[in-house]
C-alpha cells in the first residue's frame, strides 16, 4: 500500500485530506502539523508522496522542499504543494523539481486524481 505525508497546519484540510485520499485511492496517510517534523517523518514512513502546504509554522514549504531534495535518503520523494496562490508558487518554484502545485481549498476528485497520477509516477520510475 501507497503511503502519502501531508503537511498542513490546518487541521480541518489535513483531515479533508486524509479521509479523500483514503477513501478514494488505496493509501495510507501521515500527518504532521509542522514543517520541522516533516524530515524526520520522511526519514521514519519512507513516504511515496509527499503533500506539502507552503505556509507551515516551524518551517516554511518552501525551506521543507530544500531540506528534502537536500537530504540523500528522500530526496526523490514527489511532492505536491498546496497554497492558496498556486499561479505565483508555480512560477516562483518551476526551477525547483516541484512535481506539481494545488490551489487551497481543494477540490476533492483533482486532489485524488493529482495523487494517483504522482504515485503512478512513483511506481513507473521504480
Amino acid at each position: 500500500m501507497k503511503r502519502v505525508l501531508i503537511a498542513e497546519d490546518d487541521p480541518d484540510t489535513a483531515a479533508a485530506m486524509k479521509v479523500t485520499l483514503e477513501d478514494r485511492l488505496s493509501v495510507t496517510t501521515d500527518i504532521v502539523t509542522n514543517g520541522a517534523l516533516v524530515l524526520d517523518q520522511i526519514t521514519a514512513r519512507h513516504p511515496d508522496l509527499l503533500i506539502l502546504d507552503v505556509s507551515l509554522p516551524g518551517l516554511n514549504g518552501v525551506d521543507v522542499f530544500d531540506l528534502v531534495r537536500g537530504n540523500a535518503r528522500c530526496g526523490e520523494v514527489p511532492v505536491l504543494f498546496v497554497t492558496a496562490a498556486p499561479d505565483r508558487a508555480r512560477e516562483a518554484f518551476a526551477h525547483c523539481g516541484i512535481s506539481d502545485v494545488m490551489a487551497k481549498p481543494f477540490d476533492v476528485d483533482e486532489l485524488a486524481a493529482r495523487v494517483m497520477d504522482l504515485l503512478a509516477l512513483t511506481v513507473a520510475a521504480a
